[in-house]
C-alpha cells in the first residue's frame, strides 16, 4: 500500500528546487532533468480538478508563498487519496527519478543541487582554478596563500 502523505513529501522534496525554472516557464531546462515527467504528471491531473488547478496556478505565480506551496501539497494529497493509478504511477516515476535531487542541511550548513552545483556553508570558501600569491579575508581571519609564506 502506498503511503500517501511520504508521497506527497518525497513529491515535494523533488519538485521544490524547479519551482522557480518551472514557474519562470523554462520547460527546456526542466526537460533536461529526471523531475520532467514528475511534474508532467502532476501538471496534468491538476488540471483535472478546478480547486487543485487553482492551486497550480497560484503557486507558479509565487513559488516561494508558503500558503501557496501548502495548498499546493493538499491538492496533491487529495488527487493522490482520490486516484490510486495516480499515486501508484507517481511512486513509479519517483522510484525511476532516483536519488538525484536528495540532501539535508544540518545547522548552518548549505545545499547545491543538480549538475556542477557548489555549496559553501556558514564561513567557508570556495577557490576554483587555483591561486597563486595574495591573501583571502574570510571575514574572520586572513589566510595567506602557502607561498607567499616561503617568500618572506
Amino acid at each position: 500500500m502506498i503511503e500517501i502523505p511520504a508521497l506527497v513529501t518525497t513529491t515535494w522534496t523533488a519538485l521544490q528546487p524547479f519551482l522557480p525554472i518551472i514557474a519562470a516557464k523554462a520547460s527546456e531546462e526542466v526537460g533536461k532533468t529526471a523531475v520532467a515527467e514528475i511534474w508532467t504528471s502532476i501538471k496534468k491531473k491538476f488540471d483535472t480538478k478546478e480547486t487543485a488547478k487553482e492551486a497550480l496556478a497560484d503557486l507558479l505565480k509565487n513559488p516561494e508563498n508558503g500558503d501557496a506551496q501548502g495548498a499546493f501539497r493538499i491538492q496533491l494529497k487529495k488527487l493522490l487519496e482520490e486516484d490510486s493509478s495516480f499515486a501508484s504511477d507517481l511512486a513509479s516515476l519517483l522510484e525511476k527519478a532516483g536519488s538525484d535531487y536528495n540532501g539535508q542541511v544540518i545547522g548552518d550548513g548549505a545545499l547545491a543541487m543538480g549538475t556542477s552545483a557548489k555549496s559553501v556553508g556558514k564561513g567557508g570558501l570556495l577557490i576554483e582554478g587555483g591561486m597563486s600569491g595574495g591573501t583571502i579575508n574570510t571575514g574572520e581571519s586572513h589566510i595567506i596563500y602557502e607561498d607567499q609564506k616561503k617568500k618572506k
